[in-house]
């Protein structure tokens, strides 16, 4: 299946500062900087719809698309948002070459069938949501999809376990536990009392003070008998 091609309609911008960050905004635009590798960076902006729409995928590379026509190939580095809004308040991009190797984000998701331990009450539980991956950019996936199907309660797909894409190559750490099926009704293992050694004595409880009183007491009964004499 061929890859979709993200293309997003960019202006280039000479201002800068949070004065004309502002105004853009106000006109439906979201101001944004292109990071260029030995050069100084780019500063543009992009339709607020238009990013509305393509935000709804899980994007890590675009095609960005001046006014003369000219294309750019570029990694989504960060979108600062403002939740309350919920609107993107700017975007960082940075350019890349089709034939340069990339590291980027890329999301995890299960698979579409249920995992066997379903059958009798267990519950899927994800623990990583996305992965580190290196590859070109030709080969970047927007997402990869594990099989969940074969697992069953208590057992787990670890990172080095996933299939990726070919020349995709996944960054972290390969015991990290991404998928396991967990047991809503197993009761957490209570920890057993420590024993003694084989041979020895079991360890007296501690009584707070108790020595300091005894001493007191030895030194007033010495005292008392010294009055005596």
């Amino acid at each position: 299946m061929a890859k979709t091609k993200h293309v997003l309609n960019v202006t280039q911008r000479t201002e800068k500062g949070s004065a004309n960050a502002r105004r853009l905004r106000k006109t439906g635009q979201i101001p944004a900087v292109v990071y260029c590798r030995g050069q100084e960076a780019k500063q543009i902006s992009v339709p607020a719809h238009d990013w509305k729409l393509l935000s709804r995928f899980e994007i890590n590379l675009l095609t960005l698309k001046d006014a003369d026509g000219k294309e750019t190939l570029a990694l989504l580095k960060e979108v600062q948002n403002d939740f309350i809004r919920n609107e993107a308040m700017h975007l960082d991009f940075m350019e890349v070459r089709k034939d340069q190797k990339i590291q980027a984000k890329v999301a995890v998701h299960p698979g579409h069938e249920a995992p066997a331990g379903a059958a009798v009450g267990g519950i899927l539980d994800q623990n990583v949501h996305e992965v580190e991956v290196e590859c070109l950019p030709d080969d970047m996936p927007e997402m990869i999809e594990v099989d969940v199907s074969k697992l069953n309660i208590g057992e787990a797909i670890h990172i080095s376990e996933i299939a990726a894409p070919a020349g995709v190559k996944i960054l972290n750490h390969p015991e990290i536990v991404v998928f396991t099926v967990i047991d809503p009704n197993a009761q957490p293992e209570e920890e057993a009392p420590a024993t003694a050694a084989e041979g020895e004595e079991p360890a007296e409880p501690e009584i707070v003070g108790a020595k300091e009183k005894a001493e007191k007491a030895a030194a007033a009964a010495e005292e008392k008998e010294a009055k005596k004499k």
